[in-house]
């Protein structure tokens, strides 16, 4: 746990940033904070957050030690693709703990900052047959196995039964009624969600031409610009002007035995270059 000198924080977006920054991930949205923090325990955090606290402050400070602090965790995500067995999507995430904290010993006062990660890393798993159910608002098509007040249970064919947060459903159901899967991924979750969103939509847009889950085989065939351009507009909703925008930015950067997979990519990354240069 790093400590500042001085109050660096007053709210949960300059905690949020502090912690993006310090995570090295100054590219994300806040929003991720909010739709992850939904997965893990307030009374667990609270426990660990109080507990990190004391043990760094009467670590540094020896002279009978009091303080008062204002905290905030800050989940942050590393997002990993992988098509073995069920093609899926895996968000793990580190806790982040910000605490503005007073310091009083018997001869001082102090006003510091910690921040740093806290804890274990929680993980979360998003198949892509239940996350295509989701964007065509489908889920019943699963057998409900178990729910309680926190999470819900599902049988997924093919895998193990999938637990997810409530909480953390309903707000990516309503992210993804606003916002295509490739715009939720890029613009929330930045550089990891730029790395994972060619694969995530390709195989989306493979699922929904052939209603199986084995990832579509044309992602990793030699790039075609009716595929991107399909891809685009079709599995990530953008206009079709749009799309062969795109399209035109990206190609100079293809070689000719890129997939589409691969293809896709530079697309996005170039487009979210040319997002960043515009702000």
């Amino acid at each position: 746990m790093r400590i500042l000198k001085g109050k660096r924080v007053s709210n949960f977006e300059e905690a949020a940033a502090l912690a993006f920054q310090e995570a090295g991930v100054d590219d994300m949205s806040t929003g991720v904070t909010d739709l992850l923090s939904s997965t893990v325990s307030p009374n667990k955090l609270r426990r660990e957050a109080e507990k990190t606290i004391a043990t760094t402050v009467r670590g540094r400070y020896r002279k009978n030690p009091t303080w008062d602090s204002n905290w905030w965790c800050i989940p942050i995500p590393t997002l990993h693709y992988d098509t073995r067995d069920i093609p899926h999507l895996t968000i793990e995430m580190e806790i982040y703990l910000v605490a503005a904290v007073q310091v009083e010993t018997t001869d001082d006062f102090y006003s510091i900052t910690l921040v740093g990660p806290m804890g274990n890393t929680e993980r979360l798993v998003l198949l892509m047959p239940f996350l295509l159910a989701i964007l065509d608002s489908e889920l019943d098509r699963f057998r409900l196995v178990a729910k309680d007040a926190t999470y819900t249970t599902w049988d997924v064919p093919g895998a193990k039964p999938l637990q997810l947060p409530n909480d953390f459903l309903d707000k990516v159901c309503q992210i993804l009624q606003r916002r295509s899967v490739a715009a939720w991924l890029i613009e929330d979750f930045g550089s990891e969600g730029r790395n994972v969103a060619p694969q995530v939509v390709g195989t989306l847009w493979g699922l929904q031409l052939k209603g199986t889950a084995p990832p579509l085989p044309t992602g990793q065939q030699a790039w075609t610009r009716e595929f991107l351009i399909n891809a685009l507009a079709e599995g990530m909703a953008y206009k079709i002007k749009e799309a062969e925008e795109m399209f035109n930015r990206g190609a100079p950067y293809f070689k000719a035995d890129h997939t589409n997979e691969e293809a896709l990519r530079i697309i996005l990354q170039q487009a979210g270059r040319g997002n960043s240069d515009g702000q």
